[in-house]
């Protein structure tokens, strides 16, 4: 029935070109002013990381807020038509949604003050 495709990133890889754009490296802090990049707890990613589209019943923590959110919610309250809705990739560690891609991270991946190791995350449109 599902015709979903699903990429893997294992850990070694530094970024991959499809089927969108990702960079990976460590930090040693953020820059608030990278656009499209986001900066995660290394130590939060499972890997391989997976890329894939959207699907019904799926959820995250937004970056900033408290508690779920099904990402239905979210394309509809961030006024995101469907196209756009069908053409968002997003970035899972494990089942976890770690990045709505290029949109918003997930709280759960989130640099915090016991963070060790820093990854930035570029999406290149």
């Amino acid at each position: 029935k599902s015709t979903k495709r699903v990429y893997n990133i294992d850990s070694m890889e530094t970024g991959v070109d499809y089927p969108c754009t990702l960079r990976f490296e460590e930090v040693s802090g953020i820059d608030e002013s990278s656009p499209n990049a986001l900066f995660v707890d290394k130590e939060t990613l499972k890997y391989p990381l997976t890329v894939r589209k959207w699907e019904n019943g799926d959820y995250f923590y937004p970056l900033g807020m408290q508690g779920k959110k099904k990402l239905s919610k979210y394309f509809k309250d961030e006024k995101i038509d469907i196209i756009s809705k069908e053409n968002q990739w997003l970035l899972y560690s494990e089942n976890d949604l770690v990045w709505v891609i290029g949109r918003r991270g997930d709280e759960r991946f989130k640099v915090s003050e016991t963070t060790e190791n820093i990854v930035k995350i570029t999406f290149n449109k």
